[in-house]
């Protein structure tokens, strides 16, 4: 039985409205009236055992992630005879998937920057012992706050990769545009599936059309149209980064989220005025209200320069140690000092021929004195 707008959910979760609908069951803002504090409650109607084990999955891996580009678990429970329900931080705005429909394609930058902050995201969950994998990255599962911060949402899909790859657990489902051949069973899935589909995602984004499917490429029925076609705005190298994203050969994409947001960034260095923080952020690291524009940017092995820091360093010099600004020096006028000797020498001998003109005697004995 689906919840209703003003229910109590557990005597704690006051339902305000409904946010989706997904295949499961809804989604709801509600508010924790024991904190407070709005939350999304996500419920599950499909209690039999495959729908029941999927939703368990998704609420542990999600209550084990804590990442400033996700929403974090706060509670999971199953009521007998209604479903199970899964509560998590209330992420305000809209889907990307929603801004496209009513906007149209996003500005380059405004691509660049949602891609590095699901790039941090990924790093951070391919990083994680065993490796998460989101397997279904897709404009509806980005959202985005009105302060501009970017979520990556929806971890329905999700699988832990073991090392040795011999368990997998998760569902396996395709999003024709989004799913990189290999979901569709052609292979086993990894981090590079999850590159495929934020590949997919950002080229929707820059052009507003979804890219042709996967496996058709595969089965040479189609091709892949190259961003610069669908918007000429594009530049080149941030085209070329999301066309390599979606090689329908793994081997063939970015094989780290990291190696993809660096290309990105690299590609519209200088090109626009976003406040990049390119920090390392440890796997581990949580998220602060106070710095949560600045480390959302920021992912392990990324190897960037921090423009502030140097700025920091010349402003911490101390007044002692720096140079005082030299005066100008005054040119001398050489040709004009000359010709003021010149003139004095010509008075002077003109004054020693009239002296001896008038005493000839007198100038006769000085000269006599003087050589």
């Amino acid at each position: 039985m689906t919840l209703k707008q003003g229910e109590l959910l557990l005597d704690r979760y006051r339902i305000i409205e409904v946010l989706g609908h997904g295949g499961m069951g809804s989604i709801f803002r509600a508010v924790d009236e024991n904190l407070g504090v709005e939350v999304a409650v996500k419920e599950n109607l499909f209690t039999i055992e495959d729908y029941a084990r999927q939703f368990r999955r998704e609420a542990t891996i999600l209550a084990s992630l804590r990442h400033p580009n996700m929403p974090r678990v706060s509670d999971h429970f199953s009521l007998e005879d209604q479903g199970q329900y899964l509560i998590m931080d209330y992420i305000e705005g809209e889907d990307l998937q929603e801004k496209l429909e009513h906007q149209g394609p996003f500005e380059e930058e405004e691509v660049v920057f949602i891609g590095a902050s699901i790039c941090d995201a990924l790093a951070y969950m391919h990083s994680r012992d065993p490796a998460v994998l989101h397997r279904d990255i897709k404009p509806a599962n980005v959202r985005i706050t009105p302060g501009g911060e970017i979520y990556l949402v929806d971890f329905g899909l999700a699988k832990l990769m073991h090392g040795d790859l011999t368990t997998t657990t998760g569902a396996r489902a395709m999003t024709m545009g989004f799913s990189p051949p290999e979901q569709y069973g052609a292979a086993r899935t990894d981090a590079r599936t999850d590159i495929y589909s934020l590949g997919a995602t950002l080229y929707t984004a820059l052009t507003g059309l979804t890219p042709e499917d996967s496996l058709a490429q595969t089965m040479d029925q189609i091709e892949l149209t190259p961003v610069r076609e669908r918007n000429p705005k594009v530049s080149k190298r941030v085209a070329e980064a999301v066309e390599k994203a979606l090689q329908v050969h793994p081997n063939d994409r970015f094989q780290l989220a990291a190696e993809f947001k660096n290309e990105l960034l690299k590609a519209q260095s200088g090109r626009f005025n976003v406040n990049f923080n390119l920090d390392q952020v440890g796997p581990t690291q949580t998220k602060k209200s106070s710095k949560k524009r600045k480390d959302k940017l920021s992912s392990p092995g990324v190897i960037t320069k921090e423009i502030a820091k140097k700025n920091g360093k010349k402003k911490a010099e101390s007044p002692a140690k720096k140079k005082k600004p030299e005066m100008p020096r005054k040119r001398i006028d050489r040709g004009g000092c000359l010709s003021l000797i010149a003139l004095l020498s010509f008075i002077l001998i003109l004054s020693l021929a009239v002296f001896s003109l008038l005493n000839p005697i007198l100038a006769k004995n000085l000269f006599n004195f003087l050589f």
